[in-house]
């Protein structure tokens, strides 16, 4: 990457002092009468070549503090009190005129919807290029020239087709791209990156965030990382912030803050992951009960009082000051002595519990409950076929999870609609409990449909938002015809007690809930009619950390209460591990590899397989992970090529062979599989991926 002579002379420049500087800042939003203190007392400073992680859950602040830095908060929101300085210049004292000369050349921001920052009515490489025609004077040919140079670098496929498509054409994931593309052009001071890799398939993020530390270490640069996951804090931050309700309660060194940590809340958002150097599985994740506090009445002393194991009559009625625990880590706990022996103990465990090693039971000797025989899906696009699933074949136990991962596009979504029913399949045959099934949905008699469930990703699109929480889980009730009339609502009460709601909740309606709330609806309507298979799409991706552990734990439960089969879908290879039996990894609508969950983290793996492992973000600082990113183009879903699809980004092609021929079964073990061409004693031969060490 280049620079047009900018990097040297501001590197010189932002050596004399920190590039961002917040001071006690308060920010205020306005809504129906009621002043909202949304952040409270933040201070916090970056210096050049650092990058900076404000982390918390949603509605913390974390994205209010970066428009209030750019200077877009919207009209109800106001900065009540403290200073915000980026190299030297008091943020609030900036005319407009000099404002537009600060944003998008020195001072740029990824937010996390592409769609409201891509303009629908321009192409992607003309609102890439008009950043370099604007802000570094280039000439027609050379921002064009520049726009596909970025494009490459963010790992676009077809980079000089994709600048001539208009944003709704490409995909989410593609478009969070082209605004990491568009923030990186003109090398910032300050990159502000709000959740950016959120919607990126994890071997893309793996690539963004290496080329975040790469842009950090070559231009200086300072980075905002704002972001609920704690992975890719440990893989691209030097310092971490953790906000809650508004306010910082714990900062520091981001190895000592995760190893020590020392507020209650911290400790918590570590526990809610899965331990990947653990080989403990289905195990109860530490999730935070409870919800952040009513910000419209909020009480002297700690703000996670409600919420915390330890806190005591002493942590409330009075004002917290950051209280220094070590060399630069502060925190708002007056316990902090007490969490930090804890961590010791492990992150969200109790003094008095033990460490489990629960290994999940295979289930290769109980009756398969779905067969899937050569299925195949596809679209019609524009004058060819996208073939989304292609001769797929596998089968799910009784009282088993199958985990289905793989990068968006691998057709894992539409396995799962044409397994329920909401797909017609091409070809193939899907048999449940030994008997076939009908294509769709409509054809199967209505007691197949009451045994086969899903669980959809968002719930705010499929939660009706004109029913309450009542009607919308009596409408199985009533379909099936399970409950009688004047039993419906006593058995509704029970359905929201075991998602860990209650009675409270029947008269709301959707947008009376938090996402985590909405999410657990969807589950319990799943459950409604007694199924033996839900299929779940991905039903934790949108959801924080923390509400992610408590979602994780009631699957596993109610699992275990009615010994129901799940097909989980996912991209998180690590929280995938930690709830299935089985996983199946899918490549472009193939099948690379099969195994338990405990195999496909071990030699031999499928070179794909490899390169998920690679890219999950890991906590533990005893796990050392070997890198491998993968390169080369994505082949056309429209005419892929009769041999491996995976040919054109392995780096251990054996020639012509994987081009033009389908790749064959390699038995590993009894229900170990995998589909390529590289022999298996080389396969062998590879180094693992993640190694662990007893301690570092």
């Amino acid at each position: 990457m280049t620079d047009s002579g900018r990097g040297g002379r501001d590197r010189a420049e932002n050596n004399g002092g920190p590039i961002l500087v917040l001071e006690d800042l308060d920010i205020i939003y306005s809504s129906l009468g009621k002043d909202i203190p949304a952040v409270r007392g933040v201070s916090f400073e970056i210096g050049a070549g650092e990058a900076f992680a404000l982390v918390g859950e949603s509605g913390s602040g974390k994205s209010t503090i970066a428009y209030a830095i750019m200077r877009y908060l919207p009209g109800n929101g106001r900065i009540e009190n403290g200073k915000i300085t980026f190299r030297s210049t008091n943020v609030f004292r900036l005319t407009a005129t000099e404002l537009l000369s600060l944003r998008g050349v020195r001072m740029s921001l990824v937010p996390q919807e592409p769609l409201t920052s891509l303009n629908p009515g321009h192409r992607v490489g003309s609102q890439i290029a008009e950043v370099f025609s604007i802000h570094l004077s280039l000439s027609k040919e050379e921002a064009y020239e520049r726009t596909i140079e970025m494009l490459k670098q963010v790992n676009m496929p077809d980079p000089e087709g994709m600048a001539r498509k208009y944003p709704h054409e490409i995909s989410g994931g593609q478009q969070q791209r082209v605004l990491i593309a568009m923030a990186f052009s003109t090398h910032p001071d300050l990159l502000i990156m709000d959740e950016p890799t959120t919607g990126l398939d994890v071997t893309t993020e793996a690539r963004i965030l290496d080329l975040i530390v790469e842009m950090k270490e070559i231009y200086n640069s300072a980075i905002l990382y704002i972001t609920h996951d704690l992975g890719v804090v440990k893989r691209v931050c030097e310092r971490v912030a953790i906000i809650y309700a508004g306010e910082i309660v714990e900062v520091g060194d981001v190895n000592t803050v995760f190893s020590k940590p020392a507020h209650g809340y911290t400790l918590g958002l570590l526990g809610c992951i899965p331990k990947i150097s653990s080989s403990a599985q289905q195990e109860r994740l530490q999730a935070i009960e409870g919800f952040l506090p009513d910000l419209t009445d909020v009480k002297p002393g700690c703000v996670f009082d409600a919420r915390c194991e330890r806190a005591e009559d002493v942590c409330m009625g009075k004002e917290l000051p950051l209280i220094e625990v070590g060399s630069g880590h502060l925190t708002k706990c007056m316990f902090h002595e007490k969490v930090v022996a804890l961590s010791d103990v492990g992150p969200g465990k109790r003094e008095d519990e033990k460490e489990t090693e629960e290994r999940v039971p295979e289930k290769e000797s109980l009756e398969v409950l779905v067969k899937i025989d050569n299925l195949k899906k596809s679209f019609r696009v524009g004058r060819g076929n996208l073939l989304a699933v292609d001769q797929v074949s596998l089968e799910c136990r009784k009282g088993e999870t199958l985990g289905i991962v793989g990068e968006s596009g691998c057709g894992k979504t539409t396995l799962a609609r044409c397994i329920v029913g909401l797909l017609e399949a091409d070809e193939g045959r899907i048999f449940f409990n030994g008997g076939e099934l009908s294509i769709t949905a409509k054809r199967r008699s209505r007691e197949l449909n009451r045994k086969i469930q899903m669980i959809f990703q968002n719930p705010d699109s499929t939660l009706n938002p004109q029913k309450t929480v009542e009607q919308i889980l009596s409408r199985p009730l009533t379909l099936f015809k399970l409950v009688s009339k004047k039993e419906r609502q006593k058995q509704v009460v029970k359905l929201l007690e075991s998602v860990k709601l209650g009675e409270r909740y029947l008269f709301r309606y959707p947008h009376e809930l938090s996402g985590g709330e909405k999410q657990r609806v969807g589950i319990a309507r799943a459950f409604a009619s007694n199924p033996e298979l839900i299929i779940c799409d991905e039903p934790i991706s949108s959801l924080d950390v923390s509400v992610q552990a408590g979602i994780i734990n009631l699957l596993i439960e109610l699992q275990k209460e009615h010994d129901i089969s799940y097909l989980f879908i996912g991209h998180d290879l690590n929280v995938i591990r930690h709830i299935s039996n089985r996983i199946v990894v899918m490549y472009m609508g193939k099948i690379c590899e099969v195994g338990t969950s405990n195999e496909l983290f071990q030699p031999p793996y499928h070179p794909y397989t490899e390169a998920l492992l690679s890219a999950i973000p890991v906590l533990e600082s005893n796990v050392v992970v070997r890198k491998v990113r993968l390169e080369g183009a994505v082949p056309s879903p429209v005419n892929p090529g009769p041999g491996c699809r995976f040919h054109t980004r392995c780096k251990g092609k054996m020639g012509e062979i994987c081009v033009t021929t389908p790749p064959p079964e390699i038995k590993v073990s009894r229900g170990h599989l995998i589909y390529c061409h590289i022999p298996y004693k080389e396969l062998c031969s590879v180094l693992p991926v993640l190694s662990f060490q007893e301690s570092i």
